[in-house]
């Protein structure tokens, strides 16, 4: 007689495996309730050796409840915890902010300083924040800031490092830091994120107001008001920023066909400056709009308009660029950017690892100057 064949095990029924998967997260959640508060879960493959299914369905059963937030998932080690473990052991090191001193026309700063705050609030990340007072000196909003030049920031970044380098886990850095200084430092600044300005060294992130989108705006709400000329006002050297929205008007007005009612920048970094710009204004017999990429110069410019007798906006306009609250208190038309979203943007920009650039587009706010 021949001998019987043996039969091998019969394999699980689909119906069977997909009972067990649906009470899979139970399982987890009964093993969850009888582990120590700070201590992880088994690995996946131990898990699905004890529960007696695949790893791989173990792991979406975890990312499913980590998604929940009923557990929670060390970003370093990936192993998978109680949800209450991340108070105690999600320590990421602070978040370094490398700006200027905050002075009296520091109003921009203090703005994006409340969106990182907001930011590191929300991914229970703390702050260093570390302000230097040559990168800029402004003690006077009625006189021109003084900025460091390239060497002298090279030596102030080398200082810090050297001091807090180790304790910083990522860096939001001010606008007014050069591409050349930061070049010097990109293997040291990281993860890092440069503000305001448009920076292209690699491997930084950058959270940006979109000037392009600003001068497009600009130009179209002041001619829309019926003002016949645009006359660009160049507050001060030295902010990068200042010169890459002039930069941008330019090349707007170029493409919008309008390059002739824009006029030749005028300069009111200081007093005397302000009262030539006012005293040519009076003269013209076309009406002008003034187009400011700097608040505190703005409303000195309406002080200095009013301080002549010319009617704002009757005669002359004056719309300025950043639109932070010293704008808005003042009752200036300007150009409206969000810096304290840009400021929560840029510690979002931190957390993914930096090397993002996100930009940020301007709303128009009429005011009583245009």
């Amino acid at each position: 007689m021949a001998p019987a064949r043996r039969r091998s095990p019969a394999s699980p029924s689909p119906l069977r495996s997909r009972r067990a998967d649906a009470g899979l997260p139970d399982r987890l959640r009964q093993l969850l309730a009888e582990t120590g508060p700070h201590e992880p879960l088994p690995t996946t493959r131990e898990l699905g050796l004890r529960l007696g299914v695949a790893n791989t369905t173990v792991f979406r059963a975890l990312r499913r409840l980590a998604e929940a937030g009923e557990i929670w998932q060390q970003p370093g080690s990936g192993r998978y915890f109680p949800a209450g473990a991340r108070l105690l052991l999600d320590r990421p090191k602070p978040v370094a902010c490398l700006i200027r001193r905050l002075e009296l026309g520091s109003e921009l700063y203090r703005e994006l300083l409340e969106g990182i705050s907001a930011g590191c609030g929300a991914g229970r990340r703390t702050m260093l924040l570390w302000h230097d007072e040559l990168l800029v000196n402004h003690p006077d909003p009625a006189e021109p800031p003084r900025f460091a030049p390239v060497a002298q920031q090279r030596a102030i970044l080398e200082d810090f490092l050297a001091r807090h380098g180790d304790a910083a886990g990522g860096y939001v850095l001010d606008h007014v830091w050069s591409d050349e200084a930061l070049q010097a430092f990109a293997d040291r600044l990281q993860p890092a994120v440069v503000l305001f300005r448009t920076c292209a060294v690699a491997p930084f992130g950058n959270v940006r107001a979109d000037f392009r989108a600003g001068a497009f705006k600009a130009v179209g709400h002041l001619l829309g008001r019926g003002f016949e000329r645009i006359l660009p006002v160049h507050p001060f050297d030295g902010d990068p920023a200042v010169d890459e929205f002039a930069a941008s008007l330019r090349t707007v007005a170029d493409e919008l066909g309008c390059a002739d009612r824009l006029l030749a920048p005028a300069v009111a970094a200081t007093a005397p400056d302000r009262r030539k710009l006012v005293q040519g204004l009076r003269r013209s017999p076309r009406r002008t709009a003034l187009l400011c990429p700097e608040d505190n110069v703005a409303v000195l410019l309406r002080s200095a308009l009013q301080e002549s007798g010319i009617a704002c906006p009757t005669a002359v306009g004056l719309l300025s660029v950043m639109g932070t609250d010293t704008a808005s208190r003042a009752e200036l038309s300007c150009l409206r950017y969000d810096f304290r979203q840009l400021g929560q943007a840029a510690v979002r920009t931190l957390d993914r690892g930096g090397g993002e650039a996100r930009t940020f587009e301007p709303e128009v706010w009429p005011g009583a100057t245009t």
